[in-house]
């Protein structure tokens, strides 16, 4: 790698964010250095990648149906670009604890237009290893992104195709006058940071508020495999040979990459009110999200300097809205930081 190149972009994280981010900018024929390091705690390695279009607590749709039908069709170009699979699209199935949640949900089938994506009810008991004693609605389109899966192989695709430095950004090697990183020069840098925005000099004064996740990963010894997600407090998402992921907690205060005792217990209870099966406990893992108070988007440019920007705050639902967002940002151009509805 040439230090005397000059780059369009100098990407920052390579993350959920950043990898979209990158390969947004890659199909503008955008030359881009991307600088990233392993680092404990990254929400995305952990992430169970739920894509579901609807709210469930209130039973309306979590985005605009334009952010669900760019989420499928961009994981589904990116299979293709990158000649594997990592996005699982299955039905959700949204088990009603009490009547009351039941007749919500129908109510908005009925009378507000979210028969766009409940596609029909279960009756009680329908599944025999669920307590499922007040029905249940089939959710779709919905599933899951392998996001592990699809951060390794997009890193082996950038290595071919960009520039990629494994390093901890140092602020104080960073020249924003002249947007050069050590020896590295650039017209624009974008940081996709996660969490640690909020030690960014340029960005701290975001409204970020990190926010820990733990998911567990068990086996169900009588379920090989079941190619539905169920959400009852938690969603159990199947992973195949009788393993299943169930999540997530969300803690403000400890954000470490330790699992706690509370948020074990958390994620056991929840699941001990969906299943009625014996199961085994395989890991327990946690990470930080880089969640916004007011749930919008941080993205766009510092408003002292349109050369230094940010891509951030996608938090517990990136997956969904990040490859609309993604797109937006990089074919559009905004004055300051934007913040998506």
């Amino acid at each position: 790698m040439s230090s005397s190149k000059k780059y369009d972009y100098i990407v920052v994280g390579q993350g959920l964010a950043g990898t979209l981010l990158v390969h947004d900018l890659l199909e503008k024929d955008k030359s881009v250095l991307i600088i990233d390091s392993f680092l404990d705690a990254s929400a995305s390695r952990v992430a169970a990648g739920l894509i579901n279009p609807i709210s469930v607590r209130r039973c309306i749709p979590a985005f605009s149906e334009e952010y669900i039908e760019k989420a499928f069709k961009t994981y589904l170009q990116l299979e293709k670009k990158l000649n594997t699979n990592f996005l699982h699209v299955r039905s959700l199935i949204k088990i009603f604890r009490n009547p009351e949640i039941q007749n919500l949900w129908k109510d908005k089938f009925t009378n507000f237009g979210m028969d766009l994506y409940i596609k029909g009810f279960n009756n009680e008991n329908s599944f025999n290893f669920l307590n499922d004693d007040y029905q249940s609605a089939n959710v779709e389109p919905s599933g899951n992104l392998n996001v592990s899966k699809f951060l390794d192989v997009s890193k082996r695709y950038f290595l071919k195709t960009c520039d990629f430095v494994d390093d901890v950004f140092s602020f104080s090697e960073f020249n924003d006058e002249k947007i050069s990183y050590k020896n590295y020069k650039s017209e624009k840098i974008i940081f996709c940071e996660g969490y640690r925005i909020k030690e960014n000099p340029f960005f701290k004064y975001l409204p970020i508020s990190p926010t820990k996740g733990e998911i567990m990963t068990i086996k169900i010894p009588s379920i090989e495999f079941f190619d539905k997600i169920f959400s009852k407090g938690v969603y159990i998402i199947p992973l195949g040979n009788f393993l299943y992921r169930v999540g997530a907690t969300f803690n403000r205060v400890d954000l470490s990459d330790r699992v706690t005792k509370d948020g074990k217990q958390f994620l056991i209870e929840r699941l001990e009110g969906i299943i009625n099966v014996d199961y085994e406990i395989v890991e327990i893992s946690a990470g930080v999200r880089p969640t916004v108070k007011d749930y919008k988007p941080l993205i766009g440019w510092h408003p002292k300097n349109k050369n230094i920007g940010v891509f951030n705050g996608l938090g517990a639902r990136g997956v969904l809205a990040g490859p609309f967002l993604s797109y937006a940002f990089v074919n559009s151009s905004f004055e300051t930081i934007s913040r998506f509805n």
